[in-house]
């Protein structure tokens, strides 16, 4: 007796609509990546990465990257000039590590504030100056790199004592406590 090895039309209609399903997902991300491909792209071609990793003398995040020169845009709208300007100077110098780069230059120069913007931001996790400060990341900052795998990056307060001084009690009158 012969056997319809056929699948029902049931089965057939679920693959369509998986199908679909992934087509749909798939249309969605299409979309969504060129404008991640485009930022990455101006990104690196605004030299910010190379120089990053130069300053901080180590490899660095692209996530992070994008995300503190987005703030340091923000904060300081000549922010891409000065980059600009900084690349070409240390491209032409060639220099072998930030600290030859640090020693070339007085400390009242642009290019060293444009430097330092770059690594404090790096090494803290923040942009910006005084109530207009950023958090850009906390636990990723590489002030903690030194300590990775030995202390616990805090989670709250400055540190020990950061909570100020001891209350003082109040001292009681004819035992009487005030």
């Amino acid at each position: 007796m012969a056997q319809n090895n056929h699948p029902p039309v049931s089965m057939a209609r679920r693959r369509m609509l998986q199908g679909m399903g992934v087509l749909s997902l798939s249309a969605v991300c299409a979309s969504l990546f060129p404008a991640v491909k485009a930022r990455a792209q101006a990104l690196s071609e605004s030299g910010f990465m190379p120089l990053s990793s130069f300053l901080v003398s180590r490899p660095v995040s692209p996530v992070l990257g994008q995300r503190y020169y987005t703030a340091l845009v923000k904060h300081h709208p000549d922010f891409p000039a000065r980059l600009t300007a900084l690349g070409n100077y240390l491209n032409g110098r060639h220099f072998g590590h930030v600290d030859e780069f640090l020693a070339s230059l007085s400390p009242d120069d642009a290019l060293i504030h444009t430097a330092t913007l770059m690594i404090s931001a790096w090494y803290t996790g923040v942009v910006g100056d005084g109530e207009h400060l950023e958090l850009i990341a906390y636990a990723q900052a590489l002030m903690y790199l030194p300590t990775k795998g030995i202390l616990v990056v805090p989670t709250y307060g400055g540190g020990p004592d950061s909570w100020g001084g001891k209350p003082i009690e109040p001292t009681s009158v004819k035992g009487s406590n005030l």
